[in-house]
């Protein structure tokens, strides 16, 4: 939904929980009695990944009647917003007597905002029931939200039942009831969809007819097309990772589905499943993480994501003034507005303490974030036309922002950033951090390599030699481990003291002891090497092929043991890395830990966390970038296959040039090709490069 979102405290623009449809009541209809669960059956929901189902079922009792009530809800139609839900009530003991039950379904308006919800003087509802209309067809309602108002339908269609309209306190609900002397079992089609105030014309209910089975097959025959185009299967003896990257895959896939669509580009929240969480704001794992994801699979959702950086450009550059830079500074959390949207202090309860947020004025490498974004989506598509009319322009304002963070130290005799904190939070007002330095100073480089090209904006002489200045004195720290002189994350952490290391490999967050827990919680910066997440090793699997493979084998041993990997962030990064430095093992560990992060970690019957989707856009490139070896060379695609110990083979799809190929790992450098049902004739090199070549170079070069 765009553009639903609403203040929250301590962020200016929060995402909003919109209302849906519900149960609100089932009960006996003599009595009044509410339905209770049946003791020892606990419900049981299932997703289907395949045809993107969702279908819960659930035993209860109330006057001694026994009953099993199914829910199936389902999308008709990718992108509108529409939805179709089918009760199912059955009366399982039908010998004590034949019962009557009502159920109302409806809409209530107790979403509150979910931001530092714990206290209650905090929570503000999201919306309010405007108006309600009804008649025997269902009803329609407008849902007021702060900035606008939707217009809602409910439609439901049934054989069977009576009906009765009313408004309940906060709600507007219809009552059903299930009579079940006249039959068994009972069923209830629900359509229900979203419009916003444009396109609603009073509160008449749609008076199209809804069919129930057509839209069914519909959305079942597009999820079909779907999974034919960018299905992924590991076989690997019933592992938990084969559930765990068709899970991740699925969930990237219900949240990208048409982003395309949207003129001004689409902001894809931190989580999925619209979660409260970081109150809607996007951060940097959309650009290094979904953003590639996409490239790789479907280059329009790709685009429209940096669409979404385009078109808040101005907002950048204004944001890089009001802190005393030049050019364009995208926020470190920002909101569909385009603006800075992270909390400068955080309140904890129940204690009330107020604890400093340094992330909003101390991250700084979100543009150069973008920039390699837009750089990737280039190397796959060789978009021409979109770097001409746009990307030209973001490559520009984002290298003079680089260049404007720089400044000259006569003690180090080169350029420097002071006081940042790099994608390791757990150290705040460091000095050159290498991440930072290293990606600025390629921004800042591949600028100047996009110089002469016509469509790029007009750079001063000046601040070309000043481009060319910085980008050849940029200070970067190093340290020497194993005496091998490996990337030290910031200047100074060398000298920090160790930190216990983290041998033994488990789901979730690597913390030794309770104390480093309530530091982390707290926002304590650590004074020894601890490291949150990903950092050195992010950069590395960025630029695989910047650092030689004994660096990025000292660097990945030294660091990783020291990585509380406490975001979910941390595993694909690492899992490509693994597998550059030949530990393909570890690779797959990384990837099913990944890919199931919600599964294994995240408690499954509360997901208020949201969904970790830029976990599961690095379980992809930890098993294409990695495993696979997926690179771009010179306009070429080539691959060095990897098969851990425990797979069988894996296959995935691939978009490239215009092109969809399917490949299929067999072992480990041997790999199938196919586009469109035609296989692929390859070139082995003997570094273990695997080119497509004859009558395809057309495409591939």
């Amino acid at each position: 939904m765009d553009k639903v979102y609403t203040s929250g405290v301590g962020v200016s623009r929060e995402i909003v929980s919109l209302p849906a449809p519900k149960i609100l009541r089932l009960y006996d209809v003599e009595t009044g009695e509410p339905v209770i669960h049946k003791n020892g059956r606990a419900a049981k929901i299932i997703l289907s990944l395949d045809t993107a189902f969702v279908t819960s079922t659930e035993y209860l009792c109330v006057r001694g009647g026994e009953f099993e009530l199914i829910i199936r809800q389902f999308i008709d139609i990718p992108n509108k917003l529409e939805v179709s839900t089918v009760i199912e009530l059955r009366q399982l003991n039908t010998e004590i007597g034949l019962r009557r039950l009502r159920l109302d379904y409806g809409l209530d308006i107790s979403a509150g905002n979910e931001y530092l919800g714990t206290a209650p003087w905090l929570v503000a509802r999201h919306y309010d029931i405007n108006q309600c209309y009804s008649n025997k067809d269902g009803f329609s309602a407008i849902i007021t939200t702060k900035e606008q108002k939707l217009h809602y339908d409910v439609q439901l269609f049934s054989a069977r039942y009576a009906n009765t309209w009313s408004c309940l306190g906060q709600s507007c609900a219809t009552s059903v009831t299930f009579d079940f002397s006249q039959n068994e079992h009972h069923s209830i089609f629900i359509h229900w969809k979203v419009r916003s105030e444009d396109c609603s014309v009073g509160l008449e209910i749609s008076p199209v007819p809804f069919n129930f089975i057509s839209s069914q097959n519909e959305h079942r025959a597009r999820w079909n097309k779907l999974w034919e185009e960018h299905d992924v299967t590991i076989n690997a003896s019933d592992k938990p990772i084969e559930l765990g990257i068709k899970y991740a895959l699925f969930q990237l896939l219900q949240h990208g589905i048409g982003a395309y669509n949207h003129e001004s580009g689409f902001i894809s929240p931190a989580r999925g499943l619209t979660s409260p969480y970081h109150s809607g704001a996007t951060f940097f794992d959309t650009e290094l993480h979904k953003c590639i994801f996409w490239a790789w699979n479907d280059p329009r959702v790709a685009k429209a994501f940096i669409d979404y950086r385009y078109h808040s450009m101005e907002k950048a550059i204004e944001f890089a003034k009001a802190t005393g830079f030049f050019g364009a500074r995208f926020p470190e959390a920002s909101n569909d507005h385009g603006a800075e949207n992270g909390p400068h202090y955080v309140l904890s309860y129940p204690d009330a303490d107020i604890v400093r947020e340094w992330s909003v004025d101390e991250v700084l490498h979100i543009s150069a974030d973008v920039c390699y974004s837009l750089y990737r989506y280039w190397s796959v598509t060789y978009d021409d036309a979109y770097m001409n009319t746009r990307g030209y322009k973001i490559v520009a304002e984002c290298a003079r922002f680089a260049a404007s963070v720089f400044k000259w130290s006569d003690k180090k005799q080169a350029y420097v950033i002071n006081s940042v904190m790099g994608p390791d939070e757990y150290h705040y007002h460091v000095d050159n951090s290498f991440f930072t330095n290293y990606l600025f100073r390629w921004c800042i480089k591949f600028a100047l390599s996009l110089i002469s090209y016509k469509c790029f904006p007009e750079i001063s002489a000046n601040e070309i030699k000043n481009w060319k200045t910085i980008s050849e004195n940029v200070y970067l720290p190093w340290m020497v481990i194993d005496g091998v002189s490996i990337p030290e994350e910031f200047d100074g952490y060398a000298i920090l003291q160790d930190t216990e290391l983290r041998n033994e490999k488990k789901h979730g967050p690597q913390f030794i002891n309770e104390h480093e827990r309530y530091s982390a919680e707290k926002l304590q910066n650590f004074t020894s090497k601890i490291i949150k997440q990903a950092d050195v090793v992010l950069l590395m699997s960025l630029f695989p092929d910047d650092f030689s493979d004994e660096v990025k084998r000292v660097a990945f041993n030294f660091y990783e043991p020291r990585t509380v990997h406490e975001s979910s962030l941390s595993y694909g990064p690492h899992a490509v890395l693994a597998a550059d430095i030949g530990k393909i093992d570890v690779c797959a560990d990384f990837i099913s830990r990944a890919s199931r992060y919600n599964l294994d970690f995240t408690p499954i019957l509360n997901y208020n966390n949201g969904l970790h989707l830029s976990a599961y856009a690095g379980a992809w490139q930890g098993l294409v970038e990695g495993l696979a070896g997926l690179r771009v060379a010179e306009k070429r695609l080539y691959f060095r296959p990897r098969l851990p110990s425990d797979w069988d083979s894996y296959r995935f799809m691939l978009y490239f040039c215009g092109q969809r190929l399917m490949v299929s790992v067999l072992a480990d450098g041997i790999i199938d090709i196919y586009c469109g049902g035609k296989k692929l004739a390859t070139e082995c090199c003997p570094d273990g490069r695997i080119y497509i070549c004859g009558e395809t170079n057309d495409f591939i070069r």
